[in-house]
Order: C-alpha cells, then sequence, then structure tokens
C-alpha cells in the first residue's frame, strides 16, 4: 500500500523532463571578450517535455553577440532509429512578427530536433560570445540550477584568464549542484534555491556609464521643448501624459547598440515615434527645461532583479526625478496611455527594480509593492421596480491607485458608441444609458438586476456590481489557489439607496469579518446598506475576504 501510494505522488508531481547535466562555463579572455558556454543532456518525460523541447531557441541581438551551436541531436532510445542530428536555423525572433517592435537585430537561432519521443536524449552544446555590451562595459551572468525540470547535475564554472575584477554573490568559481526537484511539495525531492550572479562592475557603475552615454548636452537643443512645455506647464504629469499620448510606440534600430541607443529629442518629435528609450530620454528633456533634477532610469517589468546586473538585465526605461520636497526619487513611465494623470506609472510596475542613470552613480532601486491607496468607492442610489425586479438609479464611482488606472483607460481607451456596453459590464448594470467621467468620479445612469422568491429579494453587490470582485472571485472555482496576484489590487466599498414600494418585515444581521464587511438596514420607505471587501494583494485574509463575498445572506431581505 506504501509503495503504491509513493508512486502516485510520484506521478501526479512529474516534471516534463529530467537534466542528466546542466553545465554552464563563462570564460573571460584577455582581450576582453566574454564566452558563455552551455551544455545540457535533457531526457523529455512527458508529451509536454516532448513539446517544449521539440524546438528550442536561443534569443540574442545581432552586432552585440554571436550564437555558435556546436553540437545537437536526439538520441534515440528505440532500436534501430539511432541519432538524429537537428536542423539549425538563425532569422528574425519570432516576437517580432506579433508585436509592434520592430528592432531587427533582435534574433534566435532554432534548433528543431526530429523525430523526439518521450525517454530520447537531447544533446545541445552552445557558445555565445558577447562583443559588446549597450550603455557600459558592466557585464552579469545569473545562474540558477532550478529549473521547472528534474535537475540530476547543475554545473556553474567561471575561468577568468583576464585581470578583470569581478563582483559576486558569493565568492568561488566552481558551484555544484546535485538531485534537485521543480516539485518542492514531492515528499522525496530534495531542492535547493541557491543562485549564482557575477559581474564585472557594480550597479553604481553601470549607473554611471549609462548616464554618459545618454547624457548628451546636444540634446537640449531642441526648440520644440518649450512648446511642449507651453502646452503642458510645470507638471511633470501632464509632460509625462503628452510624450505617451504624442509619441507612437514603433521601434527602431538606432545607434551604437541597436535596440538599445535612444534617438535625440529631437529626432523623436520629427518622427513622433518611439520606443520606451526615445520616450524616457525626450521626457528627462523636458522635464530638466522645467527646471527639475530629472534622468533616464532602466526597469525591469519582471521583478526584482539579481543585486549585481548589466543592461541587459533590463528590459524597459523610464524617467525620474528628484522630489523638490524630500530628494526622492519620483517615477514617471512615458509608455503607457490611459493612466491618470497624477499616477506617473502603471500600477504594474510595483514591486520592480529600476537603476537611475546619474553621474554620480547610484544603486538599485526598488518600486514598493504594497502601501498604495488602492480603494473603489460605488454608490448606487435608485428606485425599486417590483414588476421588472429592478434597481433603477444613478452609480458614482470614485477610485484611487490601480482601480483608477481601469477606469481612466476603459473610458479613454473605448469609442464612443461602445462606451455604454463598456462600462454596464464594468459595473454589472443590466442597462446603461449615459457615462460621464471627470477624471476622478465616472457617473452612469442605468439598472441592476434584483433576485427576487416571493417575498425574498436579494440585493445586488460588490461581486455583481463591481467586474473586478467579480474577476477575483471567480477564482474561488473551483478552489482558491495557494497564492495569487490579483491584477488590480483595491479596498471595495459598496453604498446603496433604494427606495421601496411596500414595507421590509426583516433585514440580515450584519456581517464582519477580516477583510469583509456588510450591514444592510431599512428605515422610512428605504433599504440601505454597505458592503466592503479589502483584495488588496497585501491582505493576509484575502482568501477568507473572497469567500466571505461569495455568500449571499448578508444582502437578502423579507418583504411585508
Amino acid at each position: 500500500m506504501f509503495t503504491a501510494v509513493l508512486t502516485l505522488l510520484f506521478l501526479f508531481s512529474s516534471p516534463d523532463a529530467v537534466h542528466l547535466v546542466h553545465k554552464v562555463t563563462v570564460s573571460f579572455e584577455q582581450d576582453g571578450s566574454v564566452t558563455e558556454h552551455t551544455e545540457a543532456v535533457i531526457i523529455p518525460l512527458t508529451g509536454r517535455g516532448v513539446s517544449r523541447f521539440s524546438t528550442m531557441s536561443i534569443a540574442f541581438r545581432d552586432g552585440m553577440e554571436d550564437v555558435e551551436v556546436l553540437l545537437a541531436y536526439v538520441g534515440h532510445w528505440r532500436g534501430g532509429r539511432g541519432n538524429s542530428t537537428a536542423e539549425i536555423s538563425t532569422g528574425p525572433h519570432r516576437i517580432l512578427s506579433r508585436t509592434n517592435r520592430l528592432e531587427s537585430s533582435l534574433r534566435e537561432t532554432t534548433m528543431l530536433m526530429p523525430g523526439l519521443e518521450v525517454g530520447d536524449t537531447v544533446k545541445v552544446d552552445i557558445v555565445r560570445r558577447i562583443n559588446s555590451l549597450p550603455l557600459s562595459d558592466v557585464y552579469s551572468y545569473s545562474y540558477s540550477p532550478s529549473l521547472t525540470d528534474s535537475v540530476v547535475q547543475s554545473i556553474f564554472q567561471l575561468d577568468n584568464n583576464s585581470n578583470v575584477q569581478l563582483y559576486f554573490s558569493e565568492p568561488g568559481n566552481y558551484w555544484e549542484f546535485r538531485n534537485l526537484s521543480p516539485a518542492p511539495s514531492h515528499m522525496l525531492a530534495a531542492t535547493s534555491q541557491d543562485a549564482v550572479s557575477i559581474a564585472t562592475g557594480t550597479p553604481e557603475t553601470l549607473s554611471a556609464e549609462a548616464s554618459i552615454a545618454l547624457d548628451i548636452p546636444e540634446h537640449a537643443e531642441c526648440d520644440r521643448l518649450d512648446v511642449i512645455l507651453d502646452q503642458t506647464g510645470s507638471d511633470p504629469g501632464a509632460m509625462r501624459e503628452w510624450v505617451a499620448e504624442n509619441i507612437n510606440y514603433t521601434g527602431a534600430d538606432a545607434g551604437v547598440w541597436p535596440g538599445w541607443s535612444p534617438r535625440s529629442p529631437a529626432e523623436t518629435l520629427e518622427d513622433g515615434s518611439g520606443v520606451c528609450r526615445d520616450r524616457a530620454v525626450l521626457l528627462t528633456w523636458l522635464l530638466r527645461k522645467a527646471g527639475y533634477d530629472a534622468y533616464p532610469a532602466l526597469a525591469s517589468t519582471t521583478g526584482e532583479t539579481t543585486p549585481v546586473v548589466d543592461a541587459r538585465s533590463f528590459d524597459h526605461m523610464i524617467t525620474v526625478y528628484r522630489s523638490p520636497i524630500d530628494n526622492s526619487w519620483i517615477i514617471l513611465d512615458p509608455t503607457p496611455r490611459g493612466i491618470p494623470l497624477n499616477a506617473g506609472f502603471s500600477f504594474g510596475l510595483r514591486g520592480c527594480t529600476y537603476l537611475p542613470m546619474i553621474p554620480d552613480g547610484t544603486g538599485l532601486q526598488t518600486i514598493p509593492l504594497h502601501g498604495w491607496n488602492d480603494t473603489l468607492s460605488i454608490n448606487i442610489s435608485g428606485a425599486l421596480d417590483l414588476e421588472e425586479n429592478l434597481i433603477a438609479g444613478r452609480l458614482t464611482a470614485q477610485a484611487s491607485g490601480a482601480p483608477l488606472e481601469l477606469i481612466t483607460t476603459l473610458f479613454t481607451r473605448s469609442s464612443v458608441s461602445n462606451r455604454n456596453e463598456m462600462f454596464r459590464r464594468f459595473f454589472g448594470a443590466v442597462r446603461c444609458d449615459s457615462v460621464s467621467y471627470n477624471g476622478e468620479m465616472v457617473t452612469i445612469q442605468g439598472q441592476w438586476k434584483v433576485m427576487r422568491n416571493n417575498d425574498l429579494l436579494l440585493f445586488p453587490g460588490l461581486r455583481e456590481i463591481s467586474l473586478q470582485g467579480s474577476r477575483v472571485a471567480s477564482m474561488l472555482i473551483p478552489c482558491p489557489p495557494d497564492s495569487f496576484v490579483i491584477d488590480a489590487p483595491a479596498v471595495e466599498i459598496l453604498t446603496v439607496s433604494v427606495s421601496l414600494p411596500v414595507p421590509v418585515l426583516s433585514t440580515p444581521d450584519s456581517v464582519l469579518s477580516p477583510g469583509y464587511s456588510c450591514e444592510m438596514y431599512s428605515d422610512f420607505g428605504r433599504i440601505f446598506y454597505t458592503e466592503t471587501a479589502d483584495v488588496t494583494n497585501s491582505n493576509d485574509f484575502v482568501l477568507e475576504t473572497l469567500l466571505a463575498r461569495s455568500g449571499t445572506s448578508a444582502r437578502t431581505v423579507r418583504l411585508q
């Protein structure tokens, strides 16, 4: 019986593949070049593993680096099939065909493994040579032995044949890890979360060197900067919005580092287009013209980075300036459109690392994940129609933080002809007759459904009124996950006042639990209730909140 249980545990937590060998050797040569040598021996264990390793690709930047496949083949386990050499091709990266990023220097080498089956052995031997680096000579590499598959042997090795000084997350030149599993819950698993990071310079060095590369005095010689400031005034939020709204997002191969080098503000304004780096440099010079201490900043949209980095560790560029009050960094992202004027950047950047590029250099910074005032307050006032079981009236919604960004985007990015329908869906209305928005509060005239069973009435709550709440509550089906990140965190507050044509016999007791409350009462021919739910990411009781708000008894009344 015990053996059968162990077998089931293994089957239901089986990884897609096992890596017999996963080895990376980074070599620093006397001529200043860097070589990354990767060797892997992989056996796919499932159909999904076969799908993953039938086609493998290596992305690289043409001009910055070269990729050479020394060995790539499949060893078939079934008799008589022998080995099959991989079909290797190099071309533009596939992402270029499905996005509006047009940097043609982004390439990929693809290895197609013919006839791969479960149990076959995949062997690859790849060399990447770093020819140049963007913005700074600082180079970094981060190695983690933990993959999404099981790993029998994982090795990271350094060969420093030059006099370059290295910075380590932990010192050494050889690290070996064995018997790693991607399933920590597996009772037989040996896991490791260790990671090794090395670099040829500190973040402070990268910050200073990149600043020299980007801080070009000639960029200030653009008459149109003054024209834009005449329109925006000295408000940084208005400048950010002008750049986001007036510069189309279009990629370009520009400068010494294709895909990285920004164009001058004059070039960006002349074309009316650019990518994040072009927008960040343009906004930087607008802020400087207005008297702010502003700089471009490298940013990682995937979260926190390792302690040692190079410019390739980041995938975005933003603008920062010093607060005149306390000298802290204030962040502006001129890429997203439709965010509130005073927001500065999308809430999706929270928790991400950024590096201001200033002449004296500075360390890595992290945008706080928590502590934001994410609130959505909804008020409905109207009258109950018992024949149609509808509330007819007006909804006003005031928001801040992430919900405000959602509402602003919804209003500014939806066409006038579709706007009523969009907000009908967002606020759970049966009908939406009109929508208005002043940048802080949205108002709609509409109708909302009331569920009825004889003399029982179930009034709508946050789950029905708030699309955001509905999407979060849907995570209860089939069961809540152990952890998740809510796409738009908020403390939601719904206040309803409805006139009734008949008296109320009874109202439910108040409900109060961590992160959730609902209180209902009747007075002078009206029913009043307030429902509050905290579904911010920082709420320790978020699952209990979702369970509580999925109930209905707190909003059910009995009529006489």
